[in-house]
């Protein structure tokens, strides 16, 4: 038997991602213009070692970009270590870690045209440590346990890494957490809980993608199936307020919706304004959660559906239920027939081993 904490569960480990408003810094926003021939530099003062710096370049045509410390800054225009080099051509987007604490530059190049080139850097800042990101990968690990004691699927990792750029995963065969995206959402939302919202979305959506994947389900690669997925577990797990306040914010803050897509360029990760008023509109379906039934009933925990046949819930598919555990040559524990439980789905306690802080 599953005991209450055990099936503690997905957005309450991630809750414990608190996050400080004192320690992001940003965005500084440049207009320059770059003459031919020659460079300009926008200077970072006073970096503390770890943290992530996200840029943004938007130029009228070709460009050299370029990061570097304070020794390659004085060797330009030819520095030995750079941080980063690339090409802009119209739009770059880059993300750093800072190896040493010190100033730090964003150097722009005009080397390629025979006249100048307007440039917009936008420029922010957020700390990071590698404590910060093993209580993460702590508290992602907690939160793949518990997700087994829901559902049967093959394993597949899951941890935060330190991506490079500012997107919200990174491409594998599992969950990985960009620790960039945890520090440029708060920047960019600039509110704890409306943060926290966004991150939980996030992950639900991703595990929905995967698990779907792992149980042939169609269309798993769709961005909307997976956010009725993530808005489903999200209310059968009692998240559901945190599935609207996601949504909500976006509705009603288009602008910063733009900007935050402008800086992850990532199509999944946040929601659009669009998808987010889907997702509204399925949080307020009082039968989206049992619709999906069919779907999950078969890949539950053998133990949790003897709970749910036992204490259900007003989403819980009774005959459904019961023709599982009969498929699985399990017994059927009795229940009241019709009449669903009023007290909370309450298995779900926060873990006491999922804990720690993951502070900017």
């Amino acid at each position: 038997m599953i005991s209450p904490r055990a099936i503690a569960l997905l957005t309450l480990c991630l809750c414990m991602l608190w996050l400080s408003s004192a320690a992001a810094k940003g965005p500084v926003i440049l207009n320059v213009t770059v003459p031919p021939g020659q460079w300009k530099a926008l200077k970072l003062r006073n970096l503390p070692k770890g943290a992530f710096v996200a840029v943004e370049i938007e130029s009228s045509g070709d460009i050299t970009v370029a990061f570097v410390d304070t020794s390659d800054y004085e060797k330009l225009p030819h520095p030995k270590r750079p941080l980063m080099l690339g090409k802009v051509e119209k739009r770059l987007a880059f993300s750093v870690s800072i190896p040493a604490a010190g100033n730090y530059f964003v150097v722009l190049t005009n080397h390629r045209s025979r006249g100048p080139q307007e440039v917009k850097l936008t420029v922010s800042a957020a700390r990071g440590s590698v404590e910060q990101k093993e209580a993460a990968d702590k508290i992602l690990r907690t939160f793949e346990r518990q997700l087994h004691r829901i559902f049967v699927f093959d394993p597949f990792p899951i941890g935060v890494e330190k991506c490079g750029v500012p997107k919200a995963f990174a491409v594998t065969s599992g969950i990985v957490l960009c620790a960039e995206y945890v520090y440029h959402l708060y920047d960019t939302i600039n509110d704890k809980e409306k943060t926290k919202d966004a991150l939980s979305f996030s992950l639900f959506h991703e595990v929905g993608h995967i698990l779907l994947a792992k149980w042939n389900y169609p269309f798993s690669a769709s961005k909307e199936v997976a956010d009725e997925f993530a808005t489903v577990l999200m209310v059968m797990l009692n998240q559901k307020e945190r599935a609207a306040g996601a949504a909500g914010y976006i509705v009603d803050n288009p602008s910063v919706a733009n900007a935050m897509m402008k800086l992850f360029q990532d199509e999944r990760h946040p929601l659009s304004v669009q998808r987010a008023q889907q997702v509204l509109r399925w949080v307020k379906d009082p039968q989206l959660a049992r619709k999906w039934q069919k779907v999950l009933v078969p890949h539950m925990q053998t133990p949790l559906l003897k709970r749910l046949l036992r204490q259900p819930t007003v989403w819980t598919d009774l005959p459904l239920v019961e023709k599982e555990l009969k498929a699985r040559g399990q017994t059927a524990p009795k229940y009241q027939k019709g009449v669903p439980s009023k007290v909370r789905w309450d298995f779900l306690e926060l873990d006491p081993s999922c804990s720690g802080t993951f502070q900017l």
